[in-house]
């Protein structure tokens, strides 16, 4: 195995005169400049279901001394993106400018972080999009499918079981954002990354802008323990459908930091990690029930969820899924043979060189990783498995983690869908 350079996957730092910290990704070669500011805001933390993504989004859209389109207008006329993200613990504000603009940037960035309006215009205008986008989405069977599976891996009751319909954008009120934001929105707790082409000029103005807030100590990440959930079957039907889509998985006994999560990570990848995949060649190239098919991994804080996915004509649904559970039990009865090993191990060594090829992917990837609430032991072991892992220990991985009776399956499709238990 090649040897690769890691020096650049952990941040520089800067300290704020408060005493933040901030973390800083450089590349003179650029003449852009991203700045990253996250939050403990996601939808964990709140109360009411949309509360979380809709205070994210409006933190754009209007301060106390300026319009959402006076926004606009300044961002575009300097060419200046700025995005909004959510995951399951963590909220994000993004925006990548030119290096001569982002001393001009990064008052209005704090004005928008610090002194959102949340107008009650611009929170119907959120709110309308939202409902409409949820219509939409909860007419497509991969939408409703990624929905159910969650629920019964996790329970209705938990935070990645429940899922918002269009009733619930008629529940969250503009006071209901305002208390989340008070909440979970302090500036003195924020996770600050600056990379690309930054100098000094910008740190001092980011530190005049960012640095005199008063420093409170990080908010201690909650984590998602594993529900004990039994193992089940669920078919739905879509209106004016003519595909189903098939859903299969679990949530993994295995911790990021582990060998055997490294190693999965490898048994994965040969199963339906990638073009060349099992499940790719029988489900896609052999039998042609469908254009793709795919297995991954979704880690979190606490729990693990592995799952496979893929969109077949509903005539041919159960002999679908027959396939997929057979290239699983294969997995189980036989070794994985060396030539197609070191196939995945050359694809997993070349993504994960795609995936830190350039300083605001390496910027992301410690985004991504801190709030997770992992860090780099697990590109160690996952180095590691990629070249020593045995077609023996897949074999053993594989009957522990991809036995059918561990799995939950889901099937979305048209009423006359028709699968196995």
């Amino acid at each position: 195995m090649m040897t690769i350079d890691r020096s650049g996957l952990t941040p520089q730092t800067y300290t704020l005169s408060n005493g933040q910290t901030l973390h800083l990704f450089p590349d003179t070669a650029l003449e852009i400049v991203k700045i990253d500011v996250t939050f403990e805001a996601g939808p964990y933390y709140q109360s009411k279901k949309l509360v979380a993504v809709t205070t994210n989004k409006l933190l754009t859209e209007g301060t106390l001394h300026h319009s959402a389109q006076e926004i606009a207008e300044f961002l575009d006329a300097r060419g200046i993106i700025v995005e909004t993200s959510t995951n399951l613990f963590t909220a994000s504000v993004s925006a990548y400018a030119l290096r001569r603009y982002v001393t001009g940037l990064l008052p209005l960035l704090h004005e928008m972080l610090a002194e959102p309006a949340f107008s009650q215009q611009e929170f119907d205008i959120c709110v309308a999009k939202r409902r409409q986008q949820l219509s939409t989405n909860l007419q497509k069977t991969s939408y409703v499918s990624h929905n159910l599976l969650y629920a019964a891996l996790y329970g209705e009751e938990h935070p990645l079981g429940t899922w918002a319909d269009v009733d619930d954008t008629y529940k969250v009120t503009p006071d209901d954002v305002r208390q989340f934001y008070r909440e979970h929105y302090s500036l003195g707790q924020a996770q600050y990354i600056v990379s690309g082409h930054y100098d000094e000029e910008i740190l001092r103005c980011f530190d005049d802008c960012f640095g005199h807030t008063a420093a409170m100590p990080l908010p201690t990440p909650p984590s998602v323990v594993d529900p004990v959930r039994r193992p089940s079957s669920l078919c739905s039907s879509l209106p004016n459908t003519v595909q189903s889509t098939l859903r299969i998985g679990r949530l993994l006994p295995l911790a990021w930091d582990s060998e055997a999560y490294a190693r999965f990570l490898v048994l994965n990848t040969v199963l339906g990690g990638y073009f060349g995949s099992r499940l790719m060649a029988n489900i896609r190239e052999e039998k042609g029930y469908t254009y793709g098919i795919y297995s991954q991994t979704r880690l979190l804080r606490g729990s693990i969820v592995f799952s496979i996915c893929t969109d077949v004509g509903a005539a041919d649904a159960r002999a679908a899924l027959e396939e997929i559970y057979g290239e699983m039990q294969r997995l189980c009865d036989e070794p994985v043979p060396e030539k197609e090993l070191e196939v995945v191990r050359n694809y997993l060594m070349g993504d994960f060189l795609r995936s830190i090829d350039g300083i605001f992917e390496r910027s992301e990837r410690f985004r991504q990783m801190t709030a997770t609430g992992i860090d780099e032991r697990f590109t160690d072991l996952s180095l590691h498995a990629m070249e020593h892992v045995t077609p023996q220990q897949l074999q053993a991985l594989a009957r522990q983690t991809l036995r059918r009776e561990l799995m939950t399956q889901v099937v979305v499709g048209p009423a006359d869908t028709a699968v196995a238990s």
